[in-house]
């Protein structure tokens, strides 16, 4: 065998801590790697899958009259159109260990042979008979109940009845029911006739033919059909139109996934710094080696190829262990966000791009790292290497110098400031590994607790405890009195609300609102002035002040580009186009699209004289048990006085929904900023391995004029302490940095609004205890090598 392949198996088998050290540390890297984009590929691939599957729907067309089957088959013959069936939609309520929960209805035409928004049949019936229901697979946790059970059900208009689940589907379309706190149901007409509704079906959904990832020609397309059935009398309510062939959260996902991809490979550059620290403490161990080595003929490229070499060998044993490892953790993420995103894995491969990647990450990137130590130490002269006696660098005067000569520090202090500042190149190295490493940790606990604190500012935004939606308007006067006289409430007011959608030469009203109501819907909100139950926070402009003025606020997801106080917008109000001034922005935490107006504004515009369609109630303990309490009570008065309810939303209700649609991301924050700690840490214990490694002749002259083994150890301890805590503060300013930009992006993409930068002084105190506790640790090896040497060792080191 070639001696220089020789030398690189022994350099291997010499150090396996070391070289156990810099595989997991590159590993660590390539599995993150893998995990993210293995998960990736198959949710992409599944959420596409899922969705399209379902065959969702171009467009619905909401009308004020009943929908007929010879209806739908003249609108299925109009150019441009695939297909065309009818449908409804509605809000119940399902009573739940005494309480009421939300329950979006979805009445179905022909469960056989639907055409659009189709459903996966899980089990039990296929086509629920009358009086009975399908359940949604994810609907069961919340509705406490299993196929085979009776569930009480309230509609609108009708009395509480029990109706029987008799089959499981899955619809990729829908949110996971416990995120949404509500329950999914799939009956017939018959049924919802039997649970006291008279409506039939007002829904018309249609596929166009051609271009069906176009939004404007489906927009055109369902203008068409639109102008068609007023030309028959129809009434056209609303045109829906969710972006074509996306998933509702597909934009937040794709943002989720990179962000964890970018943290992945930042993981894998940290380790591959480690790697090169490490070449660079074995070639400084080594540099008498090479000195003969080049002696006898050895040249510069073919020491560096020895030491790439090594590199090769140590990232090739990372791959095949972090490989395997990583696509069982990338199941385990991808079945987590299939649950989070209420999707199916059908097709568990995973492309074979996702090894290649981690092969060329894995191996390219700590060979780009390692190049310049490795070119650096096999260029060295036979002359300095032969004459090498450790560190032979002169602490010039400087900062360092007159730092550590002030009279507060002992002398063993004073030797380890200026050691630590030695090798300036080495020591960048190593705290930015630190650094990066605790400033990801730190972002990602600060990026959760400002997520948590988001989330607060929906009970301080909603000052009421619980919104009750009524069927039919009703005189606020009428049943707000007995709601306060209730005790333990606080107030109650009555507000209206109805959706909307900007007017901009166009006939009919079209919004981005997906089948279940709630993504992509635009609502006008209508506030009795001045209101006590709301906190708006106010980016731009002003509040509502004046009672009979057309003015709107915004809030963010209702503004687009370009509007600005004081300008006039139409916003359509029953289907007939209203001018308002904008007065304001708001920024809510927890809402759809909003536009919040004076409920006398609305009233008069839409001449329903002051009445109200909703009941906002705040109590005065605001905990989860009272309002629950609270709610009955008021629900039971209601029920006294005859007034139907359409449905309640308590406010804790949203706040769980809220919290749990970004519980994965923060988690996995979380998982890959402990991984770059790990990195880091690794990272000061090769520093300080080749620090002391390299100063061994001056600890043996240390010896010889009277140090102890203990003043010693304390020397190389202070030392990486003194490395340890110059991290840290490095750490926290690039924390704030990062922990800025991650909330913009995390905030934006789930409510377009900025999460508050917000320092967590848990993730503070951890970081500082990791840090000096694995400075320590690092040091501590080292260290008690140092003090273990005898002067004759030290001075006649090689």
């Amino acid at each position: 065998m070639n001696t220089r392949f020789t030398k690189v198996i022994r350099d291997l088998r010499s150090d396996y801590a070391r070289n156990l050290m810099l595989v997991v540390a590159t590993g660590v890297g390539i599995f993150g790697i893998g995990s993210i984009l293995g998960g990736y590929h198959v949710i992409r691939r599944e959420m596409k899958d899922n969705y399209m599957g379902t065959v969702p729907a171009s467009a619905t067309i909401e009308i004020e009259e009943s929908i007929s089957g010879e209806l739908v088959d003249s609108v299925k013959a109009l150019p441009g159109i695939q297909a065309a069936e009818r449908h409804a939609t509605l809000v119940a309520r399902m009573k739940i260990d005494e309480k009421w929960y939300p329950l979006l209805l979805f009445v179905v035409d022909d469960f056989k042979n639907k055409q659009t928004n189709k459903v996966y049949f899980v089990s039990g019936d296929t086509a629920p008979a009358r009086g009975t229901m399908l359940a949604e697979r994810t609907a069961f946790t919340v509705m406490h109940a299993s196929e085979g059970d009776s569930l009480m059900i309230k509609t609108r208009n009708g009395e509480p009845k029990k109706v029987k689940l008799t089959g499981t589907v899955h619809d990729p379309g829908l949110a996971p029911a416990w995120q949404e706190e509500a329950g999914y149901g799939y009956v017939t007409l018959s049924t919802l006739h039997d649970l006291g509704e008279t409506q039939g079906f007002d829904q018309l959904r249609i596929l166009v033919s051609e271009n069906q990832n176009s939004k404007a020609h489906i927009r055109e397309k369902a203008e068409a059909v639109a102008l068609w059935l007023k030309g028959k009398g129809y009434t056209v309510h609303e045109i829906q139109i969710p972006s074509p062939g996306k998933h509702p959260h597909q934009g937040q996902m794709n943002t989720v996934m990179e962000i964890f991809v970018i943290f992945s490979f930042l993981i894998l550059i940290l380790g591959s710094i480690l790697v090169a620290t490490a070449m660079a403490t074995l070639m400084v161990k080594q540099i008498r080696q090479i000195g003969v080595m080049k002696t006898l003929g050895a040249t510069s490229t073919q020491l560096a190829g020895m030491y790439v070499l090594m590199v090769i060998v140590l990232c090739v044993v990372a791959l095949a262990v972090a490989i395997p490892l990583s696509r069982i953790t990338a199941t385990v993420f991808y079945n987590q966000i299939a649950v989070l995103l209420n999707l199916e894995i059908r097709d568990r491969s995973i492309s074979w791009e996702v090894p290649m990647i981690q092969i060329a990450a894995g191996v390219g990137i700590p060979l780009i790292a390692t190049l310049f130590p490795v070119i650096r130490g096999s260029r060295v002269s036979v002359r300095k290497a032969l004459d090498n006696f450790g560190v032979g660098r002169k602490i010039k005067r400087s900062w360092v110098v007159a730092f550590s000569s002030l009279g507060i520090f002992t002398d063993t202090f004073r030797i380890s400031i200026r050691n630590a500042f030695r090798q300036r190149a080495r020591l960048t190295m190593t705290l930015g590994l630190l650094a990066a490493g605790g400033a990801m940790f730190m972002t990602a606990l600060n990026v959760s607790e400002a997520w948590h604190k988001n989330l607060n500012r929906i009970y301080q935004q909603r000052l009421y405890d619980l919104e009750v939606r009524l069927t039919e308007p009703v005189q606020a006067d009428r049943i707000l009195e007995a709601i306060r006289n209730i005790p333990g409430v606080r107030l109650a007011e009555g507000w209206n609300s109805v959706s909307t959608s900007f007017v901009r030469n166009q006939t009919f009203d079209i919004t981005g609102t997906y089948p279940d109501k709630g993504h992509g819907s635009f609502s006008m909100t209508a506030v009795p002035l001045p209101t006590q139950l709301i906190n708006p926070t106010i980016k731009e402009g002003r509040w509502l002040n004046e009672q009979g003025s057309n003015e709107v606020v915004l809030n963010q997801l209702a503004r687009e580009p370009g509007i600005s106080p004081g300008d006039s917008i139409v916003l359509s109000l029953d289907g007939k186009p209203t001018r308002w001034k904008v007065v304001g922005f708001t920024e809510d935490v927890g809402s759809s699209a909003m536009a919040y107006v004076s409920l006398h504004s609305f009233s008069m515009l839409s001449d329903s004289l002051l009445n109200v369609k909703s009941i906002r109630i705040g109590y005065d303990d605001r905990s989860k048990e009272n309002a629950v309490l609270k709610s009955k009570e008021v629900e039971a008065l209601l029920e006294r006085k005859g007034i139907s309810i359409d449905g309640t939303v308590p406010v804790w209700l949203l706040h769980n929904a809220v919290a749990a649609h970004m519980k994965v991301l923060v988690n996995s924050l979380i998982a890959l900023a402990i991984l770059m700690a790990l990195v880091g840490t690794l990272g000061l214990t090769s520093t300080m391995s080749v620090n002391v490694l390299e100063r061994t002749r001056e600890i043996g002259v240390m010896r010889a004029i009277g140090a102890t083994p203990e003043r010693i150890r304390n020397v190389v301890v202070f030392e990486g302490l003194i490395i340890g805590i110059i991290s840290i503060l490095i750490a926290i300013m690039l924390s704030l940095v990062l922990s800025a930009y991650m909330g913009n992006l995390i905030g934006n993409m789930s409510f377009r609004t900025p999460l508050s930068l917000t320092v967590s002084g848990i993730a503070l105190s951890v970081w500082v205890l990791i840090i000096m506790g694995g400075s320590y640790a690092a040091a501590f090896y080292p260290a008690r090598r140092a003090g273990r040497l005898t002067t004759r060792e030290a001075l006649c080191y090689e």
